[in-house]
């Protein structure tokens, strides 16, 4: 079965307002109106880029939520990929068909949606929810502060997923069979010491990274973090544009842009622990 498009991106918040400000201020999202609480007990707010909502969650009751981000230490992070499925009831039987453990095995309903969780275990650390239907969440007029982004520095679209792993052929194997994706040949990048495959879901690819060694850049990630969701990276139209955005709204970024430039990274105080990568194009 093949999985339609990637729509959400689950981010658990310890305030989701300062969070909320900063990627419209910062990134350029558009809100949507606050949720007070929903049946998992999160307040909750998308901010959309492109066509692609993140949904802040922060918890108001102890919720699991809300003990892994005191286990974190107050830390943000991904906790799940949403995917568009065209019938949630024939997803839930395909996972099940795949011995896909499934945390939700009968769909739930919410701002006309039906949806389902697949368990992490099954996907090496990942969260799925699977999605049929739009959201009825209504967004608010684009912010004043928008008109303070640079163009050539605001964010186009979300451009790819990052997900951490410690082998790829196996993960690959299971994206492909499963969710459907379509993948690139593996790649080799020494700069970072890793391998590397993009699994596309639509126009949106999932990057597994697997570390080569354990002492290079990648292999002290997984060593710290673990397999899982690493980053979102973004498309913005001018690379040094972004990164002097970034500085100048506080951001601290990993690594100065190569020349000619190929990507950088925002250091994890950036966005509390939610590391984004931003690519030209």
């Amino acid at each position: 079965m093949k999985m339609e498009r990637i729509v959400e991106v689950g981010i658990a918040v310890k305030d989701l307002e300062a969070t909320s400000k900063k990627y419209v201020e910062v990134l350029g999202a558009t809100p949507s109106e606050i949720i007070a609480v929903d049946q998992y007990g999160d307040r909750c707010q998308m901010c959309r880029i492109a066509d692609v909502d993140l949904r802040l969650l922060e918890p108001t009751i102890d919720n699991e939520t809300a003990k892994l981000i005191e286990k974190r230490q107050g830390r943000d992070w991904l906790s799940y990929i949403g995917l568009k499925v065209p019938d949630i009831t024939e997803a839930i039987a395909w996972m099940g068909k795949n011995n896909i453990k499934m945390i939700d095995e009968i769909p739930r309903k919410e701002d006309g949606v039906r949806f389902a969780f697949v368990h992490p275990d099954s996907f090496r650390g990942v969260t799925f929810k699977l999605i049929e239907g739009e959201h009825k969440q209504r967004y608010l007029p684009k912010p004043s502060t928008h008109k303070a982004i640079p163009t050539p520095a605001r964010v186009k679209r979300l451009y790819h997923i990052g997900v951490n792993v410690t082998n790829i052929e196996a993960p690959t194997r299971l994206y492909t069979e499963v969710l459907g994706t379509s993948p690139t040949p593996i790649r080799i990048n020494k700069v970072y010491d890793m391998s590397v495959t993009m699994n596309y879901v639509g126009d949106i690819p999932f990057e597994l990274i697997c570390p080569l060694s354990e002492d290079g850049t990648i292999g002290r990630s997984v060593a710290k973090i673990g397999e899982g969701l690493a980053h979102l990276a973004v498309l913005v139209p001018d690379l040094q544009a972004a990164v002097d955005w970034m500085t100048q709204s506080g951001i601290r970024l990993i690594d100065p842009p190569r020349k000619p430039p190929r990507a950088v990274f925002t250091h994890p105080v950036g966005f509390n622990r939610v590391m984004f990568e931003f690519i030209p194009g």
